[in-house]
């Protein structure tokens, strides 16, 4: 399914392209001398490293060598593994990594004070302008609105069903899966791993307790995996016509490939979460190459650094000027929907650690 998957990439990548070359010359407008100074100081440092989701290495590095004529050295991997890196250097003061692309689970780096501050670090108008965010500003994940930005939200939660097994109108509500004839059924990215599954996990909770987790994990004899791709295509195939925590990038993925028969419930009660995937940007202290990093920190919320992150992702960014109608309905937030925002630090350290533990307790920890 590799070649499939860089098929999706590249077409998703050829509907950006001509938008991102129109506008690869004015993203850095405004910046006047000080980042002129910047930018010729990044192209002295030579390089930088920036680490995150391995399907984003591509554009990225294309895109930031285009734009800057600076190269990107990338290191790509699950998030587990980089955050673990990460606060391993950190800690020993030894840092390689100028820049983490990654989700919310980075945040007691930040607490711990292993991050260096990106809100005087943005220079360009067409980053800090209000008129380019769907929120009328930037925002921040952490409650200091210093250190962790994101740049895209998507919905997120949602199972994906197999309509070639069971009939669209078969499963309405989320309370619906529990019914005895989908015991055996359901596939799931494992809630107690990060990622897609922890995160659909961790809403179900919140909406529905303890006792539905347990009714539907346990109870449903849910099949699990440390793998949402494989949960996905497990879906896709038939072997387990329900998933709980797939992945949208391969969704897509296998729709590309021709399978149309895998599609997003729309669950009456509960239509999801809103999340940032693997939008956050933040910069460990004591990089390497500060000055690159900083150009990379403009560049990635500008414009074609965003167009760069949708090609890789498919996913939505906020900013308002670029075009994301080609992209799937299913992960824009919908006028009229409640849905439960968990990439703040209020809600991801102070609400969903207690959730988590819920989740372990009645899947029988770890």
């Amino acid at each position: 399914m590799t070649s499939v998957f860089l098929k999706y990439s590249v077409a998703i990548a050829g509907v950006l392209a001509l938008s991102a070359a129109a506008h690869a010359a004015d993203w850095q407008d405004g910046g006047g001398e000080a980042w002129a100074k910047v930018l010729a100081a990044a192209k002295a440092e030579g390089t930088l490293a920036v680490a995150g989701s391995p399907d984003m290495a591509k554009p990225m590095t294309d895109g930031f060598l285009r734009d800057t004529g600076i190269r990107l050295s990338y290191l790509g991997g699950n998030q587990r593994d980089i955050s673990s890196r990460a606060a391993r250097e950190l800690r020993a003061q030894a840092v390689t990594i100028d820049i983490m692309l990654g989700g919310a689970s980075d945040l007691p780096l930040i607490n711990e004070g292993l991050g260096t501050p990106l809100k005087d670090q943005l220079m360009l108008p067409g980053v800090t302008e209000g008129k380019n965010w769907a929120d009328g500003g930037l925002r921040w994940v952490d409650k200091g609105k210093a250190y962790m930005l994101q740049s895209a939200e998507y919905v997120n939660g949602q199972p994906f069903i197999n309509t070639a097994i069971i009939k669209p109108d078969a499963i309405k509500t989320w309370k619906d899966m529990l019914k005895p004839e989908y015991r055996g059924k359901i596939a799931a990215h494992d809630p107690r791993t990060p990622g897609s599954g922890q995160a659909a996990a961790a809403y179900l909770a919140a909406v529905f307790g303890n006792d539905f987790i347990k009714g539907l994990y346990i109870d449903q004899k849910a099949m699990m995996t440390t793998d949402a791709r494989q949960a996905t295509e497990w879906g896709a195939r038939g072997t387990y016509p329900i998933v709980i925590g797939g992945s949208p990038t391969d969704l897509e993925t296998f729709k590309a490939a021709g399978i149309k028969t895998l599609m997003v419930g729309d669950m009456a009660d509960g239509p999801g979460a809103t999340v940032g995937g693997f939008s956050l940007i933040w910069q460990p202290k004591g990089n390497p190459h500060p000055n690159a990093a900083k150009v990379f920190i403009n560049w990635y919320m500008s414009k074609p650094g965003q167009e760069a992150y949708i090609a890789s992702k498919g996913t939505p960014t906020m900013r308002t000027d670029i075009d994301t109608s080609s992209l799937p309905s299913y992960l824009k937030p919908q006028p009229g929907k409640q849905y439960l925002e968990t990439y703040q630090e209020t809600f991801y350290l102070g609400i969903r650690p207690g959730l988590a533990k819920m989740i372990e307790d009645s899947m029988g920890g770890k």
